[in-house]
């Protein structure tokens, strides 16, 4: 049995179109992981950072946060690259306390003035910005909701 060209052609091409094909395919996948999304998370119904704490969850992701002596902490269910918690003043601006890790980079903490701020009547919003990889949870809540 005798091949034409185009057939000799295929049957050369072929094993070098799939291996190509495959790599081309890892390279999509591996770009859509890195992908930025982001998620709002849910605040429970009671939230008091100052004495009970406040969980804020999105799917697999909870992140307790409480302030204690002037220590606010996030501990997160999962490690994260970074915490940033800002407090809103009720004059419109804003302070933004990036937390440090703390012991593993599932428990962040910093001294912040934001219980005085609270006290104080000067502020009482909270914004939380935590960054995964390519993922951002991100919330805005009152200090003190009851």
């Amino acid at each position: 049995m005798q091949l034409s060209n185009h057939s000799k052609l295929a049957i050369l091409l072929a094993p070098f179109l799939v291996v190509g094909g495959y790599i081309a395919s890892d390279y999509y996948v591996a770009s859509k992981v890195n992908e930025q999304r982001i998620f709002k998370l849910s605040t429970p119904p009671q939230c008091d950072i100052f004495k009970l704490g406040c969980i804020l969850t999105s799917g697999n992701m909870q992140v307790s946060i409480t302030d204690n002596l002037g220590i606010t902490k996030a501990n997160t269910s999962f490690p994260v690259d970074s915490v940033v918690i800002s407090l809103v003043y009720n004059k419109g601006n804003e302070t933004l306390y990036r937390l440090d890790k703390a012991q593993n980079a599932q428990y962040w903490e910093r001294q912040t003035d934001i219980k005085k701020a609270v006290t104080d009547g000067l502020a009482h919003t909270l914004r939380v910005l935590i960054k995964d990889k390519g993922n951002i949870y991100i919330n805005e809540f009152n200090a003190t909701q009851n």
